[in-house]
Parts: structure tokens; C-alpha cells; sequence
């Protein structure tokens, strides 16, 4: 375990931005450091990257900078018996050697030829694999080996809970009600083992950062999730008397139902969907950044609430909201055009009586006198910051875009972002900026325009950068100006935190419109 601590400090050192992974650019610091050319860097970058996120975890540098060749080695003793050592060095994936004899004469196959060996990560086996036949005749032999990563399977407790109402089959995945694809697990292993089990904690620091969407259609949920971690009072709260992971593995969860205007107790166990990677599972849905598990659990407790992970494969933020902070009293800013925004209210009297469990479901109510100008937005967005209220945003769907398509400034359409901050600066010449600070649930594909992490700005505006602590970070967050934000988002949903309703506008006349599978709209989302 010490020389795991030390690899993990090694990882901190070069990990310059803070943001708990390495980007190609601080890998090649590393790489520098152990005599690997620029122009090998890349290949290696992506051979190290198992899972493909364009980005280095501990666990896959920790791997990479300990690998070693999986090693066998065959030696004959003076009878002429060969005895085949096999070495598995990884510390995570379980291998399968296949040994194959050719180019033999007057050589026995105990073990058949060719012959195979699963070993489990760290073990070492040797085996006697041919011999001599005939005494006095001369003999001889070559062999080749290959050695293929192979999930087989978790050590587990037999003792561990697993919830019968919510069982780990497909039942429990169910079918998308979307255009979004559920997709197809292969295994169900405990959530603490999927990193490292000396490891693994309910809880380590509640960060936006933390939450990564897998391939389910949910980034409402985790957009919600990541703007709620700003506040990690907010995380907590919905894991009532449990602060760390239960050896049961039984965690017992709160979420609001907004029909009984109540806060229910759903009850897990920590089994969680997963696909095999290089023999490794991985989560197929939502994932940590790091060995935490409440990430996972937060998304199995809503899919067992609406009924199913599939359940779960679009819905709309206003409801996440409503379920995770038991504030039913949601209020959203739509845009109009350019120059005009529209504050909007849940209205819940309608949703209840489309389905309360149904994330899909929305129902908005609105006058046309409470409308807004960007500059008017941008101060009343503002003072919902001051508050500790919660937003999130999206840009809706134009004629001809398909949802999360992907803009060529680094956008998505129909992808819901967390707003972490607003704020009123001065640039270092003197002149006034409005900035945006967002976060993509992802954890990846950023803003690529103007203040984004590559952004000339930045290196125009040292004093701002150093004061806003605008790092280039690959987690997802990024900085635009309020201008662009407002020219392309169109959906704003807030999530207040008085316990009470938003203030109404004065008038009697309210107009109605619905966010559901059968009112489509540009703000319904995956």
C-alpha cells in the first residue's frame, strides 16, 4: 500500500492544473522524465488511456507506470521435462495465457497442446507442459505464447445485499422512451470494487468534477447531480445516517415524491451495470472521477424510483431538481428571441396528474408581461447564485439539429450544462466583462470559443485568470463571456431554496405549456 501512496503522490506532483487527472500535456512531463521521445508520446498517451476519455485517472497511471509484459518462461530440466512459469504482473485484469508447442519430435502433451490458463491479477503459475516420450531419441521443441486480458470475474462477499425488488438483470435496465440507447451490460459487480477496494469511499470531496455520464441518456440527472455537488451539504442530505460505505452494502436513500409532497426512502444494493474493458468491468452508466461510489448509487436509487435505468433515458431538469432538493416550486427562463427572455413556473397541478414519476414530464405556466432583457437576466441569474439556488442550462434544438449534436464550438444541443458561477469582472485593461463559468456532465467537450481554456484571453488577462483561478482543466468546466452564452443558450431552469414559492408576477392570466413524450418541445431533453 505505501508504494501505491508514493505512485499517487508521484501522480499529484505532475498533476499541475489540480484536477485529479493528467492531460496529454502533463503526461509528456512524465514522459520526458522517463526518456520517451515527443514522437512516441501520443501512441503511448492513448495506450495508457484504457477507458478512452482522453485523459490519465490514477488507476491508469498507476498501471501504466507499473506495467510490465505479462512474463513466461519455459525451462527444461535434465530428463527433458518442460516446466512453463507464467506471470501475471497486472494488478487489476485477469489474463488468459494460451501456450502452444511447435516444430516438436519425440515430445508428450500432458496438458494437451495447445494448452490455455486463466490467471488472476498477480498470480504466478508453472506448469509442466511436455516431456520427453521415448528415453535415448533425440528430441526437441519451440513453443509461443500469447496472453489476452479476460474478466473472470469479482471476488465477492456471498453476504452482500442484493435487492430483490431491483434485480441485476434487464428488468432493471429496462427500454429507452427516447431516441437515446439504454445499452447492453454484460455484468453487475459492487461498486467498490471497480477501482481499488482499499480505496473505495461513499464519500471523498463532493465536487462538480466528480460526476461523469456513461451511455445512458441522463445528463439531466447528472448536469442536476453536478450543480447540487457545488453544495456537498445538499449530496449528503439525500444519504440520511450514512456517512461511509456500508459493509452490507444496503444503503438506504431519500427522494421527493412530488405527489405525496414527501421525502421516500428507496433502498439499494451497490450492484452496478457494468461492460468488460481489457478485462477490466467498467461502469456502463454514470461513473466517479475517482474511488467515491455515491455517484453510481445516486443514479441506481432515481432508476428504481421511475422503475428502471431506461426510465431514466431523457427527462428534463426541472424534475431532477424537484426529486433531489424536495423544492417542487421550480421556476425556468426561456428564451424568445435575442433581445427577450420569459420567466416561467412549475405548474404542478398538471404535472401530477401526467405521472410524478415520470422525469419526462414538465409542465410550465407563464405571462407574457414577465419578460426579460439579457442585461435584466444576467442580474436576476446573479442574484439566484447569491441565494445558493441551483441552475442549469441548455440550448434548445433548431431546425435541422439533432439532440447533442455537437456544435463546432465545442457545444451540444439538447445537452443540459450546470452553471457554476456569473460574475461582473474588469479585464486588466481597465474594461468590464461578464463571464460565465459552465460545466458539460460529461466531464468533457468544452466551449472551444472565446475564454474557453484555450482561449487568448486568458493570456491577455493574467490578473483576471489568477483571480478566477481559470486553469485549463479537461473535467468539463469552462468559461464564455455572458454575450456569447445569452446568443446561444436557450433554457434556463432554477432550482430555488426558500422552502416557498418564487414570487409570482402580478396577474391572473397564466398560459400553459407542457415538456413531455407527447408535447414536444425544444427544451425537452435526454
Amino acid at each position: 500500500m505505501a508504494g501505491k501512496r508514493r505512485l499517487q503522490e508521484l501522480f499529484a506532483k505532475y498533476d499541475l492544473s489540480g484536477d485529479g487527472v493528467l492531460s496529454e500535456s502533463e503526461m509528456k512531463n512524465v514522459f520526458s522524465k522517463v526518456g520517451i521521445s515527443e514522437k512516441d508520446a501520443e501512441r503511448i498517451f492513448k495506450a495508457a488511456d484504457s477507458n478512452k476519455d482522453g485523459v490519465i485517472q490514477v488507476h491508469e497511471f498507476i498501471s501504466w507506470l507499473t506495467a510490465q509484459k505479462a512474463a513466461v518462461k519455459a525451462a527444461q530440466d535434465k530428463t527433458g521435462t518442460v516446466t512453463v512459469n507464467m506471470i501475471n504482473t497486472s494488478d487489476r485484469a485477469s489474463k488468459r495465457f494460451t501456450i502452444t508447442f511447435n516444430s516438436c519430435s519425440n515430445m508428450a502433451f500432458p496438458e494437451g497442446n495447445p494448452v490455455t490458463f486463466l490467471l488472476r491479477p498477480g498470480e504466478e503459475v508453472a506448469k509442466t507442459l511436455c516431456a520427453v516420450e521415448e528415453k535415448g531419441k533425440a528430441w526437441k521443441w519451440r513453443y509461443r505464447w500469447t496472453a489476452r486480458a479476460e474478466y473472470a470475474g469479482t471476488e465477492d462477499d456471498p453476504n452482500a445485499f442484493k435487492d430483490g425488488e431491483f434485480p441485476c438483470d434487464s428488468s432493471s435496465i429496462g427500454e429507452s422512451s427516447s431516441q437515446f440507447s439504454v445499452g447492453t451490460p454484460e455484468v453487475w459487480v459492487r461498486a467498490r470494487l471497480l477501482g481499488d477496494p482499499a480505496e473505495a469511499v461513499l464519500f471523498d470531496q463532493i465536487r462538480p468534477q466528480d460526476v461523469i455520464q456513461g451511455s445512458l441518456g441522463d445528463c439531466w440527472l447528472l448536469s442536476s447531480l453536478s450543480c447540487l455537488a457545488d453544495h456537498p451539504g445538499r449530496i449528503k442530505a439525500l444519504f440520511p445516517n450514512t456517512r461511509q460505505l456500508n459493509e452490507e452494502g444496503k444503503y438506504h436513500l431519500r427522494l421527493f415524491d412530488i405527489e405525496a409532497e414527501a421525502w421516500t426512502e428507496v433502498s439499494i444494493d451497490e450492484f452496478i451495470p457494468c461492460n468488460i474493458k481489457n478485462g477490466i468491468p467498467a461502469p456502463t452508466f454514470a461513473r466517479p472521477l475517482g474511488e467515491e461510489i455515491w455517484v453510481q448509487l445516486l443514479e441506481k436509487a432515481v432508476a428504481k424510483f421511475c422503475g428502471s435505468y431506461g426510465a431514466l433515458s431523457g427527462g428534463g431538469v426541472g424534475w431532477a431538481f424537484q426529486v433531489l432538493t424536495g423544492e417542487i416550486h421550480v421556476l425556468s427562463f426561456e428564451k424568445l428571441s435575442d433581445d427577450l427572455w420569459r420567466r416561467r413556473f412549475m405548474h404542478q397541478q398538471k404535472q401530477l396528474e401526467r405521472g410524478p414519476r415520470n422525469p419526462r414530464n414538465s409542465w410550465w405556466r407563464w405571462t407574457n408581461k414577465d419578460t426579460h432583457s439579457p442585461n435584466q437576466l444576467f442580474q436576476m441569474l446573479q442574484g439566484h447564485l447569491r441565494a445558493d439556488h441551483i441552475l442549469s442550462c441548455m440550448i434548445g434544438v433548431a431546425e435541422g439539429d439533432a439532440a447533442e449534436q455537437a456544435k463546432t464550438n465545442g457545444l451540444y444541443v439538447k445537452h443540459y450544462y450546470a452553471i457554476l458561477n456569473i460574475v461582473s469582472e474588469t479585464q486588466d485593461d481597465g474594461t468590464d466583462v461578464q463571464l460565465v463559468l459552465l460545466r458539460n456532465p460529461w466531464g468533457r467537450k468544452e466551449w472551444t470559443g472565446d475564454w474557453s481554456d484555450s482561449s487568448e484571453r486568458w493570456e491577455q488577462n493574467p490578473l483576471l485568470m489568477d483571480k478566477l483561478d481559470a486553469r485549463v482543466r479537461n473535467d468539463g468546466s469552462f468559461w464564455m463571456s455572458f454575450d456569447d452564452w445569452a446568443l446561444m443558450y436557450t433554457l434556463v431552469v432554477v432550482c430555488p431554496s426558500s422552502g416557498g414559492p418564487p414570487e409570482n408576477p402580478d396577474s391572473e392570466t397564466f398560459e400553459e405549456a407542457a415538456e413531455s413524450d407527447d408535447a414536444i418541445s425544444s427544451f425537452l431533453d435526454d
